[in-house]
C-alpha cells in the first residue's frame, strides 16, 4: 500500500492534454474501446428514462387509503411502467460493472507509468471520464426522485396479489434481487466501486488510475486547456468522479493522506467559473470517508468557507 501513498499530484500532469472532444481509439485500443462503447451507448437512453420518471405515489396512497379492487388495479398497472424503467437501471448498472474491470485492467498501471498511459490511451481514458460522467449524473437524478424506491415497495407489496397480471415483466425473484439497488441513494456508484473493488483485488494498480485522472483533469482545468465550457464541466465531473471513486475503494480514503490533490480540488471548485455547487455536495455528501475522524479539520473547514 505504501507505493500508493506515494502517487503524484496534480502538477504532474501540467503539460498532458486529452482531446476529450475529438479524441479516436488507436488500433491498440480498439478492442477494448468497442466492448466498452456498447454499453456507453445506451446511456443516454437511461438517462432520458431516470430523468422522465413519473412517481405513482398519489395513486398508491389511493389504494392504501381506500383499499378496493380499482384503486388497487390502478395502482399496480401505472407501477408495471416505473418499475419497467427500475428494471432497466438494474440491468443497466449489471453491464457497467461487466466493462469496467475491462477497461480498468488496461488503464491500471505502476505509479511511474500512470501519466504515460493516459497520454497513449486517451480514448479509453475518454470512456473512464464517460462513464465517470453517466454515474454522477445519474445518481444526482435519482437523488431528486426519492418516491422511486416507496414505488418499488408498493410494487413488491402488490404482486403477490397480480401474480397472474400479463403484464408483469419483473418476476418476484428478480423484485427481490433489485430491492437494495432501489433503496441507495447513489446506486451507479455503489455499483461502479463494487467493481473496481473487485479489480483492485487482482491489480493494485487500479488507485493508480483513479488518482491520476483526478489530478490530471484538475491540472487541465486550472491550465485551461478547455475553451468550451461545456468541456470544463465535462471534466469537472470527471475529476469529482474519480475522487468518490477514489474513496470508495481506498481503504483510508481520498482525503487522508492520498495520492489525490484533493484541497487542489475543491479550491478549484470553490473559484470556478462555472456552477459547482453540486459537485461540491457530492464530495462532501456522496464520499465515504468525509466524515472519519482523519479526515483533515482543514480540508472540513474548506467547505465551511
Amino acid at each position: 500500500m505504501g507505493a500508493l501513498l506515494s502517487g503524484s499530484k496534480s502538477r504532474d500532469y501540467a503539460k498532458l492534454v486529452i482531446d476529450f472532444d475529438n479524441v479516436k481509439p488507436s488500433s491498440k485500443e480498439l478492442k477494448i474501446y468497442n466492448e466498452v462503447q456498447v454499453i456507453l451507448d445506451k446511456c443516454p437512453k437511461i438517462l432520458s428514462l431516470i430523468q422522465d420518471y413519473k412517481n405513482c405515489t398519489n395513486l398508491c396512497s389511493k389504494a392504501m387509503s381506500k383499499p378496493n379492487a380499482e384503486n388497487e388495479e390502478k395502482a399496480f398497472t401505472a407501477l408495471l411502467n416505473s418499475v419497467q424503467s427500475v428494471q432497466a437501471f438494474y440491468v443497466f448498472s449489471k453491464d457497467l460493472k461487466s466493462c469496467v474491470p475491462v477497461l480498468l485492467g488496461e488503464l491500471s498501471k505502476p505509479e511511474a507509468d500512470a501519466k504515460q498511459t493516459m497520454q497513449d490511451q486517451q480514448a479509453l481514458v475518454k470512456q473512464l471520464a464517460d462513464i465517470l460522467n453517466f454515474v454522477l449524473t445519474f445518481d444526482q437524478i435519482r437523488m431528486m426522485r426519492p418516491h422511486l424506491s416507496n414505488d418499488f415497495s408498493y410494487y413488491r407489496r402488490y404482486l403477490p396479489k397480480f401474480a397472474s397480471h400479463p403484464d408483469i415483466k419483473v418476476k418476484a425473484d428478480e423484485a427481490s434481487a433489485m430491492a437494495l439497488f432501489t433503496a441507495r441513494h447513489c446506486p451507479m456508484m455503489v455499483s461502479l466501486s463494487s467493481a473496481t473493488s473487485d479489480v483492485l483485488a487482482q491489480n493494485r494498480h487500479v488507485t493508480n488510475a483513479m488518482s491520476a485522472m483526478a489530478n490530471a483533469c484538475l491540472a487541465m482545468l486550472k491550465n485551461k486547456r478547455f475553451e468550451s465550457m461545456e468541456t470544463n464541466k465535462y471534466v469537472a465531473k470527471a475529476m469529482v468522479g474519480a475522487v468518490i471513486l477514489f474513496d470508495h475503494v481506498y481503504p483510508s480514503g481520498v482525503f487522508y493522506k492520498s495520492p489525490v490533490d484533493i484541497k487542489g480540488v475543491i479550491k478549484f471548485l470553490k473559484k470556478a467559473d462555472f456552477d459547482t455547487v453540486s459537485l461540491l455536495a457530492t464530495i462532501r455528501y456522496s464520499s465515504k470517508h468525509f466524515k472519519d475522524e482523519s479526515t483533515p479539520r482543514g480540508i472540513v473547514d474548506m467547505f465551511e468557507d
